[in-house]
């Protein structure tokens, strides 16, 4: 291996971890700092803190000479860095060596202890997108912090009124998603092609690329949410603005982890895809309409239920193409009973939508989605009805199962009972297999 190789890969383990090694090494000493601090003064912290990261030194060090796989080389590195970082917090100012030591504690817990093995296994096989991920985002946060710390820029281009409303609404909203795009489409790439991921025809990602879209669109909105808030409280302090944006980009790193196990779940097929889509944007214009017109909405479907069920659902089977296939499709029980508890949880949430609300504003005086609206409290009224619609719509519907499965229960019970005799029983010919 060159010595270019070496380094490129160096840079890239550098690039990929910093920011996930650098929260969890904060964290994993400001913890522990937090609650020592109510019973000790600062001074006396420190060294509380040292001792017990020594302690950790020592066993980890031991733990590892029992392990045959490490080097001569790697435990020496271990016992120089540990012996260093010693004599400096002893001697010197420099306390911040602690995350240091911690963080060496992290790195070789994570590539030496088999119990880390699934998350060796995933930074591994996501160096190369993490990298890209860390870099992208850093690109954008440098830019911002320089932006933040060079207001004459922003104040002179606004002052000249070269920016108007149109170009405003691009820059906060169209260039985040296309921003997203790039960063979505470039490390899903990178990681199939570092990992050999091939998709099979008629398979597909995109569930996984609408999925970090939308993840990496609202993670560059908070980026611009938090250069907006210093902009307008702005006070120097250069080193917590990057730890903060640093936080920022390392907790991606723990989404992209989602990312990694949808990748490893397999690419679904396209038409389950587009089905899921449209599923989805069937519900949300289905709670759009609700949001508008809730009694109209619930009124009709209270009417057509009982026949759009059976119809569209029941007999969708008179739909199927029989010169493409030998064989009919014919009713199941399986389908009776799926009908059944959609006609039953079907009404049920309707009869909840319109109940419960009159119910809270008889018994309490008020009305319910605009209580919700206003605890919600978003920058747009609509937005805030529309949530505050969402949640009492899924409120009802989970009502709906609880009541609907107790209901279902208590009518086997009464009209099942063999000896009441309101059925007939007769032999199942149903082959089990």
């Amino acid at each position: 291996m060159s010595i270019f190789v070496q380094v490129w890969k160096i840079l890239l383990n550098a690039l990929a971890y910093f920011p996930i090694l650098s929260l969890v090494s904060v964290l994993g000493i400001a913890l522990p700092a937090f609650l020592l601090s109510l019973f000790f003064s600062e001074i006396t912290l420190r060294y509380i803190l040292e001792i017990i990261i020594c302690l950790l030194l020592i066993g980890f060090y031991l733990k590892l000479l029992s392990k045959r796989s490490i080097s001569k080389i790697s435990l020496s590195i271990y016992w120089f860095i540990s012996i260093s970082t010693l004599i400096l917090f002893f001697l010197t100012d420099f306390k911040f060596v602690i995350i240091f030591q911690f963080a060496l504690i992290l790195i070789y817990a994570f590539k030496y202890i088999n119990r880390f093995n699934k998350f060796r296994d995933f930074l591994t096989k996501s160096t190369e997108a993490l990298a890209f991920i860390n870099v992208f985002d850093g690109i954008i946060c440098g830019t911002l912090i320089y932006f933040l710390y060079n207001p004459n820029l922003v104040e002179s281009t606004v002052s000249k009124k070269q920016i108007n409303n149109w170009i405003a609404i691009l820059l906060l909203l169209i260039l985040p998603l296309i921003l997203s795009v790039i960063k979505t489409v470039v490390s899903i790439k990178i990681f199939k092609k570092t990992n050999k991921v091939d998709i099979s025809k008629g398979k597909t990602f995109w569930n996984v690329y609408a999925t970090m879209i939308i993840s990496s669109f609202f993670w560059l909105l908070s980026y611009l949410y938090y250069f907006f808030s210093r902009t307008l409280k702005f006070h120097f302090d250069l080193l917590s603005d990057v730890f903060v944006l640093l936080f920022f980009i390392a907790l991606y790193s723990f989404f992209w982890l989602q990312i990694y196990n949808m990748i490893g779940y397999g690419a679904r097929d396209v038409k389950e895809v587009i089905a899921s889509w449209l599923i989805g944007t069937i519900c949300i214009l289905l709670l759009a309409v609700f949001n508008q017109v809730e009694n109209e909405l619930i009124n009709a479907l209270s009417w057509f239920l009982p026949i759009l069920i059976p119809n569209l659902i029941g007999e969708i089977n008179s739909q199927f193409d029989i010169n493409k296939y030998k064989k009919k499709p014919i009713r199941t029980d399986k389908m009776d009973r799926h009908l059944y508890r959609i006609q039953i949880y079907g009404f049920l949430t309707l009869l909840m939508l319109s109940i419960i609300p009159k119910l809270i504003e008889i018994i309490w005086g008020l009305k319910i989605k605009v209580e919700l609206a206003k605890l919600i409290n978003s920058s747009s009224d609509w937005m805030s009805e529309f949530l505050a619609s969402t949640i009492i719509i899924f409120f009802c519907f989970i009502l709906s199962l609880i009541i609907g499965g107790g209901l279902i229960w208590l009518l086997k019970y009464f009209y099942l009972d063999p000896s009441k005799r309101y059925y007939k029983f007769e032999k199942n010919k149903r082959r089990f297999y």
